[in-house]
């Protein structure tokens, strides 16, 4: 297994149903009070760490880069609070677990999110995609607020765990926004669009990734795709 597969979570793995950043939101007025401005900004394809930046402009970044933990807190205890409905209402996209369950015997697999890495956790397991995934080598939106600085986090951590490098073009990037392709193409990673997101295929196949799929649902044509 000389391949890492590095997947984004939601709009790719699974939906939320706006639980997730609704409780986002909550956690941020938590944390810095109701006074404080808070931007609306778009959440695709961004870390949790960027988005907090982007919607507390009043706050200086180092600031919030010191009180990330505040923020990751705060947005765990409002996942827990709510697991019931996240149970019910999250749904995982047709074919996912049959893409990861085929990729699984080829290659290491893991996630490659914007999501705090708690947060990761909690959605992987509300709809039973946890086992499918080395959270251990991922990379995760409280590891970086830049999202191609992910890759090399995550390249490092599957390094470490299974005593083998793996870089460039062993490494395959998958998710369903243009940042996901960006933050692969960065590192010289293959990239794998997938348009259950917010984008078109159009859209995703203006950013130029190795290969674009209307959604996971063709298992072999996944594996064909991620594998080259």
């Amino acid at each position: 297994m000389d391949r890492l597969i590095l997947w984004d979570v939601d709009g790719t793995l699974l939906s939320t149903d706006g639980i997730a950043a609704e409780a986002m939101r909550a956690a941020m007025r938590e944390v810095v009070g109701p006074a404080a401005p808070l931007a609306r900004t778009a959440y695709a394809g961004k870390t949790d760490w960027q988005i907090i930046r982007e919607s507390l402009p009043t706050l200086p970044p180092e600031e919030i880069g010191e009180r990330l933990h505040e923020f990751a807190a705060a947005y765990l205890g409002r996942l827990e609070g709510q697991r019931e409905a996240l149970v019910a209402r999250s749904r995982v996209f047709p074919g996912v677990t049959a893409a990861l369950e085929a990729l699984g015997g080829a290659a290491r697999q893991a996630p490659l999110t914007g999501n705090i890495a708690v947060v990761a956790r909690i959605k992987l397991e509300c709809v039973g995609l946890l086992p499918l995934l080395d959270l251990a080598a991922g990379a995760y939106g409280d590891d970086h607020h830049h999202r191609p600085e992910l890759v090399p986090i995550a390249a490092a951590r599957a390094a470490r765990r299974y005593g083998q490098s793996f870089g460039g073009r062993q490494v395959i990037v998958v998710g369903d926004t243009p940042h996901d392709i960006d933050c692969g193409r960065a590192n010289g990673a293959r990239t794998v669009a997938v348009a259950t997101g917010p984008y078109s295929l159009d859209e995703l196949l203006a950013h130029g990734p190795d290969v674009a799929l209307p959604d996971l649902s063709d298992t072999g044509a996944v594996v064909a795709a991620v594998l080259g």
